[in-house]
């Protein structure tokens, strides 16, 4: 391999490399994500304790348990992914979770009295009722 080669091929194999790292470092982990409309929704959190006896929305065997859940208006409804497959926590037609993955843990205020419908974007079937009173 002449010098010349050597150098192109170099060049490419650095061009490549710098173009890869972009593209993952675009496709790396952020505070927002956007659904498709524009709107930045934030991703799940990856670490969050659960208080005992908190209301809590888990979502097993694509299913939110329990499917109703009756709060007070301002309480915290904590909701946890206990599965593999990846949900959103969707409320009244706002994602307000991103994509949550196995363990995560999102939080959500009840920003008044109310009832809220909660579905998931992948699954369709998931739905609960939120009731703040």
């Amino acid at each position: 391999m002449t010098a010349t080669r050597f150098s192109r091929r170099f060049a490419l194999v650095l061009v490549a490399g710098l173009l890869t790292g972009g593209a993952l470092a675009a496709c790396g982990s952020s505070d927002d994500s956007s659904p498709g409309n524009g709107t930045p929704v934030p991703t799940a959190a990856k670490v969050v304790t659960v208080p005992a006896g908190a209301p809590l929305i888990d979502q097993d065997n694509l299913a939110f348990k329990p499917e109703k859940l009756t709060v007070k208006a301002g309480a915290t409804v904590y909701f946890l992914n206990s599965e593999t497959s990846l949900h959103t926590v969707t409320i009244d037609g706002k994602n307000v979770s991103g994509t949550m993955k196995k363990g995560d843990v999102v939080v959500w205020t009840a920003p008044n009295a109310g009832t809220f419908k909660v579905t998931c974007d992948f699954h369709p079937q998931m739905k609960a009722t939120i009731t703040a009173e």
